[in-house]
This record gives structure tokens, sequence and C-alpha cells, in this order.
């Protein structure tokens, strides 16, 4: 039997003022929401800090982290209201990619980017 869920795509712009370890355990937090309520995660990509378009909560600047998941339509909600709640998030917005996505198969393929991604990343830090 396969199971189906649809994936989505968060992206996360937290105040910049936050230390590295404070960050990670925010991010933790929100992957915790999503595996412990039935969801895959399927990458997490840090973008860093960037410079926001405009003027956000009077910061110029965010730190910007993209977690791409599976999950039920109801896991979405209880994510947001999380996310809402907590005050260190300074924007967020969540994209519906796909429907019914096969799961098995697509935590295949997230493996595989994963790995890619590892191996591009040794292979710049060697250089």
């Amino acid at each position: 039997m396969t199971v189906l869920h649809n994936e989505y795509e968060l992206v996360l712009i937290l105040r910049p003022d936050l230390d590295d370890a404070e960050t990670t355990t925010i991010i933790e937090k929100f992957e915790g929401v999503i595996t412990d309520n039935g969801g895959h995660l399927l990458l997490r990509d840090d973008w860093g800090k960037r410079k926001l378009a405009y003027v956000i909560q009077n910061h110029q600047k965010g730190h910007y982290t993209l977690l791409s998941f599976l999950a039920p339509n109801l896991l979405v909600a209880e994510l947001e209201r999380t996310i809402r709640i907590d005050d260190r998030v300074i924007r967020f917005m969540t994209v519906h990619i796909a429907d019914a996505v096969d799961v098995p198969v697509r935590l295949e393929e997230a493996k595989a980017v994963r790995k890619a991604k590892e191996e591009e990343a040794a292979a710049r830090a060697k250089a």
C-alpha cells in the first residue's frame, strides 16, 4: 500500500540578531512539529542572513531557511499556528508544491538530492 501526502515548501525568515544555536533550535522545533504529526522532512536549506526587500519589524536583514516536506493537509495548519506563536519568526510562507505524492519514492529522491548537495559542498571545501 502506498502512502500519499502533499508536498510543501516553507520559507522562514528569522530575526537576524539570533545566534546560530538559537536559530538551529527554532528550525528543529518546526521540523519536530512536522515529524511528530505524521509528516516527512525532505530537505532543510539554510540560506543564511540576507537583506530584506523592505524593513520588517525594524529589521533590515533576516535569516532565511527553506524546509521542504511531505504532510497531510491538517499538519500545515498546526505548523503555521506554531510558527505564528513564535515571535522570533519575522515572516513565513508555505507553498503547496504537489498533491498526492508517493512518500517512499519522494523520500528516496530527496535522499539523492541531499547526497549530491553534500558532495558538492565537500568539493567546494576541498578546493
